[in-house]
Protein backbone atom coordinates (compact mmCIF):
# COMPACT_ATOMS: atom_id res chain seq x y z
CA UNK A 1 0.00 0.00 0.00
CA UNK A 2 1.38 3.41 -1.00
CA UNK A 3 1.81 6.31 1.43
CA UNK A 4 -1.09 8.24 -0.07
CA UNK A 5 -3.35 5.17 0.17
CA UNK A 6 -2.47 4.88 3.85
CA UNK A 7 -3.24 8.55 4.38
CA UNK A 8 -6.57 8.33 2.56
CA UNK A 9 -7.59 5.32 4.64
CA UNK A 10 -6.69 7.19 7.83
CA UNK A 11 -8.71 10.23 6.76
CA UNK A 12 -11.68 8.06 5.88
CA UNK A 13 -11.47 6.38 9.29
CA UNK A 14 -11.84 9.79 10.93
CA UNK A 15 -14.82 10.58 8.73
CA UNK A 16 -16.48 7.30 9.71
CA UNK A 17 -16.19 8.36 13.35
CA UNK A 18 -17.89 11.64 12.47
CA UNK A 19 -20.70 9.79 10.71
CA UNK A 20 -21.23 7.63 13.79
CA UNK A 21 -21.36 10.73 15.98
CA UNK A 22 -23.85 12.48 13.69
CA UNK A 23 -26.12 9.43 13.76
CA UNK A 24 -25.92 9.21 17.54
CA UNK A 25 -27.06 12.84 17.79
CA UNK A 26 -30.13 12.08 15.69
CA UNK A 27 -30.92 9.05 17.84
CA UNK A 28 -30.78 11.21 20.97
CA UNK A 29 -33.35 13.54 19.40
CA UNK A 30 -35.66 10.64 18.57
CA UNK A 31 -35.37 9.41 22.15
CA UNK A 32 -36.39 12.86 23.36
CA UNK A 33 -39.37 12.85 21.00
CA UNK A 34 -40.37 9.45 22.36
CA UNK A 35 -40.17 10.80 25.91
CA UNK A 36 -37.18 8.64 26.84
CA UNK A 37 -34.88 11.63 27.37
CA UNK A 38 -35.33 15.18 28.62
CA UNK A 39 -35.17 17.67 25.71
CA UNK A 40 -32.94 20.10 27.61
CA UNK A 41 -30.44 17.37 28.42
CA UNK A 42 -30.44 16.16 24.82
CA UNK A 43 -29.97 19.69 23.49
CA UNK A 44 -26.87 20.12 25.63
CA UNK A 45 -25.41 16.83 24.35
CA UNK A 46 -26.28 17.59 20.74
CA UNK A 47 -24.73 21.06 21.05
CA UNK A 48 -21.46 19.48 22.16
CA UNK A 49 -21.62 16.85 19.45
CA UNK A 50 -22.26 19.44 16.73
CA UNK A 51 -19.24 21.43 17.93
CA UNK A 52 -17.07 18.31 17.79
CA UNK A 53 -18.21 17.61 14.22
CA UNK A 54 -17.36 21.17 13.20
CA UNK A 55 -13.95 21.03 14.87
CA UNK A 56 -13.19 17.65 13.30
CA UNK A 57 -14.17 18.91 9.85
CA UNK A 58 -11.87 21.94 10.14
CA UNK A 59 -9.01 19.68 11.20
CA UNK A 60 -9.68 17.22 8.38
CA UNK A 61 -9.96 20.00 5.83
CA UNK A 62 -6.48 21.21 6.81
CA UNK A 63 -5.15 17.65 6.75
CA UNK A 64 -6.59 16.96 3.30
CA UNK A 65 -5.13 20.22 1.98
CA UNK A 66 -1.69 19.24 3.28
CA UNK A 67 -2.05 15.77 1.78
CA UNK A 68 -2.82 17.29 -1.61
CA UNK A 69 0.18 19.61 -1.36
CA UNK A 70 2.49 16.82 -0.26
CA UNK A 71 1.51 14.09 -2.72
CA UNK A 72 0.05 16.17 -5.58
CA UNK A 73 -2.43 13.37 -6.33
CA UNK A 74 -3.95 12.78 -9.75
CA UNK A 75 -7.11 11.12 -11.09
CA UNK A 76 -8.86 8.84 -8.60
CA UNK A 77 -6.78 9.84 -5.56
CA UNK A 78 -7.51 13.51 -6.18
CA UNK A 79 -11.23 12.82 -6.62
CA UNK A 80 -11.24 10.77 -3.42
CA UNK A 81 -9.65 13.52 -1.35
CA UNK A 82 -12.01 16.15 -2.77
CA UNK A 83 -14.99 13.90 -2.05
CA UNK A 84 -13.84 13.17 1.50
CA UNK A 85 -13.69 16.89 2.20
CA UNK A 86 -17.24 17.32 0.89
CA UNK A 87 -18.46 14.33 2.89
CA UNK A 88 -16.89 15.69 6.06
CA UNK A 89 -18.74 18.97 5.58
CA UNK A 90 -21.98 17.09 4.90
CA UNK A 91 -21.62 15.39 8.27
CA UNK A 92 -21.23 18.79 9.92
CA UNK A 93 -24.55 19.78 8.33
CA UNK A 94 -26.14 16.60 9.69
CA UNK A 95 -25.01 17.62 13.15
CA UNK A 96 -26.47 21.09 12.72
CA UNK A 97 -29.84 19.73 11.66
CA UNK A 98 -29.81 17.37 14.63
CA UNK A 99 -29.21 20.46 16.75
CA UNK A 100 -32.18 22.17 15.08
CA UNK A 101 -34.36 19.17 15.96
CA UNK A 102 -33.14 19.24 19.56
CA UNK A 103 -33.89 22.97 19.76
CA UNK A 104 -37.40 22.36 18.45
CA UNK A 105 -38.01 19.68 21.07
CA UNK A 106 -36.71 21.93 23.82
CA UNK A 107 -38.92 24.77 22.61
CA UNK A 108 -42.12 22.70 22.53
CA UNK A 109 -41.04 20.44 25.43
CA UNK A 110 -44.13 18.23 25.69
CA UNK A 111 -45.05 16.55 22.41
CA UNK A 112 -46.45 13.36 23.91
CA UNK A 113 -49.84 13.96 22.34
CA UNK A 114 -48.34 14.18 18.84
CA UNK A 115 -48.33 11.26 16.41
CA UNK A 116 -44.83 9.97 17.10
CA UNK A 117 -44.69 7.58 14.16
CA UNK A 118 -44.85 10.52 11.77
CA UNK A 119 -41.31 11.37 12.85
CA UNK A 120 -39.84 8.01 13.87
CA UNK A 121 -40.32 6.38 10.47
CA UNK A 122 -38.54 9.12 8.45
CA UNK A 123 -35.81 9.32 11.12
CA UNK A 124 -35.11 5.60 10.72
CA UNK A 125 -35.00 5.92 6.94
CA UNK A 126 -32.60 8.88 7.20
CA UNK A 127 -30.33 6.93 9.54
CA UNK A 128 -30.26 4.01 7.09
CA UNK A 129 -29.52 6.37 4.22
CA UNK A 130 -26.46 7.81 5.99
CA UNK A 131 -25.14 4.35 6.85
CA UNK A 132 -25.61 3.08 3.31
CA UNK A 133 -24.08 6.22 1.84
CA UNK A 134 -20.95 5.76 3.95
CA UNK A 135 -20.85 2.10 2.93
CA UNK A 136 -21.05 3.15 -0.71
CA UNK A 137 -18.09 5.49 -0.22
CA UNK A 138 -15.99 2.89 1.57
CA UNK A 139 -16.69 0.16 -0.98
CA UNK A 140 -16.90 2.44 -4.04
CA UNK A 141 -20.27 0.83 -4.63
CA UNK A 142 -22.39 2.67 -7.17
CA UNK A 143 -25.41 0.39 -6.75
CA UNK A 144 -25.59 1.10 -3.02
CA UNK A 145 -25.23 4.82 -3.72
CA UNK A 146 -28.13 4.65 -6.16
CA UNK A 147 -30.27 2.90 -3.52
CA UNK A 148 -29.61 5.82 -1.16
CA UNK A 149 -30.60 8.34 -3.82
CA UNK A 150 -33.86 6.47 -4.47
CA UNK A 151 -34.69 6.33 -0.74
CA UNK A 152 -34.77 10.12 -0.57
CA UNK A 153 -38.29 10.15 -2.03
CA UNK A 154 -39.61 8.41 1.10
CA UNK A 155 -38.40 11.16 3.43
CA UNK A 156 -39.50 13.90 1.05
CA UNK A 157 -42.87 12.19 0.77
CA UNK A 158 -43.36 12.03 4.54
CA UNK A 159 -42.75 15.77 4.87
CA UNK A 160 -44.98 16.69 1.94
CA UNK A 161 -47.75 14.30 2.97
CA UNK A 162 -47.89 15.71 6.50
CA UNK A 163 -48.21 19.24 5.19
CA UNK A 164 -50.77 18.28 2.54
CA UNK A 165 -52.91 15.81 4.48
CA UNK A 166 -52.66 16.98 8.08
CA UNK A 167 -51.64 20.63 8.29
CA UNK A 168 -53.23 22.31 5.26
CA UNK A 169 -56.48 20.37 5.66
CA UNK A 170 -56.69 21.14 9.37
CA UNK A 171 -56.66 17.43 10.21
CA UNK A 172 -53.91 18.09 12.74
CA UNK A 173 -55.90 19.54 15.63
CA UNK A 174 -53.00 20.40 17.92
CA UNK A 175 -51.17 23.58 16.82
CA UNK A 176 -48.01 22.67 18.75
CA UNK A 177 -47.84 19.31 17.00
CA UNK A 178 -48.44 20.88 13.62
CA UNK A 179 -45.50 23.25 14.04
CA UNK A 180 -43.14 20.84 15.82
CA UNK A 181 -43.67 17.91 13.44
CA UNK A 182 -43.46 20.15 10.37
CA UNK A 183 -40.12 21.54 11.54
CA UNK A 184 -38.70 18.16 12.49
CA UNK A 185 -39.77 16.51 9.23
CA UNK A 186 -38.23 19.42 7.33
CA UNK A 187 -34.93 18.97 9.16
CA UNK A 188 -35.01 15.23 8.48
CA UNK A 189 -35.71 15.96 4.82
CA UNK A 190 -32.60 18.14 4.69
CA UNK A 191 -30.56 15.45 6.46
CA UNK A 192 -31.71 12.93 3.88
CA UNK A 193 -30.57 15.35 1.17
CA UNK A 194 -27.09 15.37 2.68
CA UNK A 195 -27.08 11.57 2.75
CA UNK A 196 -27.84 11.73 -0.98
CA UNK A 197 -24.94 14.12 -1.47
CA UNK A 198 -22.62 11.65 0.26
CA UNK A 199 -23.90 8.89 -2.02
CA UNK A 200 -23.29 11.14 -5.02
CA UNK A 201 -19.71 11.64 -3.87
CA UNK A 202 -19.29 7.85 -3.92
CA UNK A 203 -20.41 7.83 -7.55
CA UNK A 204 -18.09 10.74 -8.37
CA UNK A 205 -15.15 8.91 -6.82
CA UNK A 206 -15.73 5.96 -9.17
CA UNK A 207 -16.89 7.62 -12.39
CA UNK A 208 -15.27 11.00 -12.18
CA UNK A 209 -18.55 12.76 -12.95
CA UNK A 210 -21.41 13.88 -10.73
CA UNK A 211 -24.72 12.02 -11.25
CA UNK A 212 -27.50 14.05 -12.80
Amino acid sequence: MSLIDTEIRSIFSEIVKSSELSLSLTKKCVDAFLGKRQPKEVLEEVDKGAMILSFTHNRLRERISKTMARFQPMASDLRTLISLMEISYGLVRLGRYARNIAQTLELFRDVRECDIELVVGPAEITEKMVKLAMKAVEERDIKTAEIVIAMDDKVDGAYEAYLRDRVITGEEKLPACAVAITLILRYLERMADHAVQIAEEAIYMVRGVNPL
